[in-house]
């Protein structure tokens, strides 16, 4: 869905429609006010509230519960720096001078089709266990969308008449040394697995789509076709029967990861929670998962004079280039901004020591 905002701002058409002046101005979302909820962080212009802190550490913890006083540190300072570059990000998209009307049509749009995909209720529900309400949702979206304009520009492309100021290609020479160094990664065995996902929405409750995945499991052992339970009971994957297409297993997040490489063809995984759609972490408050490896594939070894080769080779490698100058970007957006840190957004003291004041 960015890549589809970014082609639309970049390149909108000629005549853009307007709307007809006995029209209301379309409605924004809602901004909560900083003064109430406390400041946690001065990101450049903007704030970040200590209830957005608290909301993102909250849900944070439920996906990765915190096993120690260092691992607790690490969240409250992630949760504070994903907080505060991305408002940074999205300061720097918005000085690009985009419509912030378009920007505001793209996100409802791309929200609609999300909603539509997912299903009104299966929508509001991942919403509620977010913390999160429509308006809030459309704001980030915008925010997403400013912040990815921006990071198109930082990494050189052409942009509002100017020429591109990077140069990704990697030449020939270069390709076949970056072959000789990865043969071993551009043939990864493949599999192909069939999932049944059943929601806490459709069955109920947490604890009953446990249970549905648990007899289905009974079941496939038993001999049914698990292809009919995903039509049966499952909630997303219908067309396919749950079927995916052929990935790497090292793709998939774990623990699904570690029972691709592992599992013989036929094999049946345990149940296992439902998988934040954003984070990829266990989120067992949304659902429960059965998986079948249904198929593995074992390619030949590759050539270097095979042109889907080297398409890969310059595509991850390109890629790798990229993300290391968004870091650098980053960096001096962080040096650059005026930032101050709220006391109340540090870990709390260990057991014993006075806190912080």
């Amino acid at each position: 869905m960015i890549a589809l905002s970014l082609s639309l701002l970049l390149f909108p058409p000629q005549e853009a429609p307007r709307t007809p002046p006995s029209q209301p101005p379309p409605q924004q979302p809602t901004q909560r006010n900083p003064i109430l909820e406390g400041v946690a962080v001065q990101a450049g212009e903007k704030l970040v509230t200590l209830g957005e802190f608290e909301r993102r550490l909250e849900r944070m913890r439920e996906l990765d519960p915190p096993t120690s006083r260092a691992t607790e540190e690490r969240l409250y300072k992630k949760a504070l720096l994903d907080l505060w570059t991305a408002r940074l990000e999205a300061q720097r998209g918005a000085d690009l001078g985009l419509d912030p009307s378009q920007i505001a049509r793209i996100s409802r749009a791309n929200l609609e089709a999300e909603r539509d995909k997912a299903g009104l209720q299966n929508y509001l529900a991942q919403l509620r266990t977010e913390g999160s309400d429509a308006m809030t949702e459309e704001a980030d979206r915008q925010e997403e969308i400013l912040g990815a304009m921006w990071q198109y520009k930082a990494l050189g492309n052409s942009f509002a008449g100017r020429r591109a100021t990077r140069d990704f290609a990697i030449r020939p020479g270069e390709l076949r040394a970056l072959f000789e160094e990865n043969r071993e990664n551009l043939a990864p065995v493949t599999v192909q697995l069939r999932i049944l996902e059943v929601s806490t929405e459709s069955a109920g409750g947490s604890e009953q789509a446990r249970a549905s995945c648990a007899d289905a499991r009974e079941r496939v052992l038993a001999g049914e076709d698990l292809a009919l339970l995903v039509e049966e009971r499952g909630v997303s994957l219908k067309e396919s029967r749950g079927l995916l297409p052929f990935r790497a297993p090292d793709s998939f997040p774990e623990p699904i990861g570690t029972f691709a490489r592992t599992a013989e063809i036929g094999d049946l995984s345990e149940v296992l929670p439902a998988l934040h759609p954003k984070t990829g972490l266990p989120a067992p408050e949304l659902g429960y998962l059965l998986i079948l490896l249904d198929d593995r594939e074992v390619p030949p070894e590759p050539e270097f004079d095979q042109p889907d080769t080297q398409r890969r080779l310059r595509r991850v490698f390109v890629r790798q280039r990229q993300e290391l100058i968004l870091d650098q970007e980053r960096e001096q957006l962080h040096r650059e901004a005026f930032a101050w840190v709220n006391p109340l957004a540090a870990p709390p003291p260990p057991s014993g020591a006075p806190a912080a004041r």
